[in-house]
């Protein structure tokens, strides 16, 4: 893929000069959005997209299929001395090998455990497979990071995601725990931003009224700052929004829209993320949000999986601390804070090291 900047006063006019460029071609993904000053000081939108190589060779009237292929035999060539580079000794390659696969058995990929062995690669760690599996184990534990749980403080946590992950259900959660589960009862606001989804704001709001919360529905940027201020003297205030998948530009600028109309506002946001997807599938969807400063991942769907290997590769190499883990459907009882003695019994289990 090929990445490409545009700078506009909105994030909404940036998208529409990439829109013009690449709109009739299929693969145009956004991967960032941002504020910065342009020349003449002033602050405008700069969005960073992606396409496929051929599409821009196609966009700047290039049609060379020969060069094409010449650069990516380069490529292949420079992946290919980067593997042999990186190769493991003969003496340590049985153990090794061994380690490797159970590890990847359990969900971990091989670059990254290969990445990890290379500073002992020919040290007796590495030719004992006991050894080697402590060692590794050793990583996952210091890579980890939990985010504690903390209403020392008004909050407003706003939850983002792909569709189908359960962020609603999340967000019910999390307000039933702080309602009445904690040492004290907290006052908690729901803000709805989801206006996509047939049924989104009743879902909610059937919860809200069971538990007498307050809940909000914005149409606007407007309308949101407005809610924020208004529900201002509650304790938490949960902000449920639009799922958004990979191609979902459209949704993907909303959201941006919302939230930098509200810059001037302290707000964490938490990456909702199932511990059944994929590394590609984690990774692709934390970057279509990279324009956020994501505060946490919300893991759910823990109890449906014991190949967390994916996920621990990548909350490992983001540096994303975990704040919450789901275990269930029931609400609220299937949500607890993160500890890391409960990942990595779930990755663990099974493995004789």
């Amino acid at each position: 893929m090929v990445e490409e900047t545009f700078e506009a006063p909105t994030p909404k006019e940036a998208f529409a000069l990439a829109k013009a460029k690449y709109g009739r071609f299929s693969d145009l993904q956004l991967l960032r959005a941002r504020q910065i000053a342009g020349r003449d000081g002033k602050l405008v939108a700069e969005i960073t997209v992606a396409v496929s190589e051929s599409d821009y060779l196609a966009s700047i009237g290039i049609d060379e299929e020969t060069e094409l292929m010449e650069e990516l035999a380069e490529l292949r060539s420079r992946l290919e001395r980067m593997r042999e580079a990186a190769g493991i000794p003969a003496p340590s390659l049985q153990a090794t090998e061994k380690a490797v696969k159970l590890l990847e058995s359990k969900g971990l990929r091989r670059d990254w455990l290969l990445e990890r062995m290379e500073p002992i690669l020919g040290t007796p760690t590495a030719e004992d497979e006991k050894l080697l599996l402590s060692y590794l184990l050793e990583e996952i534990d210091e890579g980890l990071r939990v985010l504690p749980e903390d209403l020392s403080r008004r909050r407003v946590m706003m939850m983002v995601g792909p569709t189908g992950v359960g962020k609603t259900t999340t967000v019910a959660k999390l307000a039933a725990r702080y309602s009445y589960m904690l040492e004290r009862d907290y006052r908690v606001a729901l803000i709805n931003l989801d206006t996509w989804r047939a049924g989104a704001y009743e879902q909610l709001d059937n919860f809200a009224k069971i538990l007498h919360l307050e809940h909000r529905q914005p149409e606007s940027v407007e309308e949101f700052a407005s809610a924020l201020d208004e529900l201002s003297d509650y304790d938490v205030i949960l902000v449920d929004t639009a799922g958004i998948s990979p191609y979902d530009t459209e949704r993907l600028i909303q959201t941006i829209e919302f939230l930098k109309g509200v810059e001037d506002r302290e707000i964490s946001t938490n990456l909702v993320i199932s511990a059944t997807a994929k590394y590609e599938d984690i990774k692709e969807i934390y970057d279509h949000f990279s324009f956020i400063n994501i505060e946490s991942a919300i893991v759910t769907k823990f109890d449906e999986t014991r190949r967390v290997g994916d996920l621990i590769a990548f909350l490992t190499q983001k540096h994303l601390p975990v704040s919450y883990l789901s275990t269930g459907q029931r609400v609220p009882e299937d949500l607890q804070p993160a500890d890391k003695e409960t990942i990595l019994q779930q990755f663990a289990e099974g493995i004789d090291g």
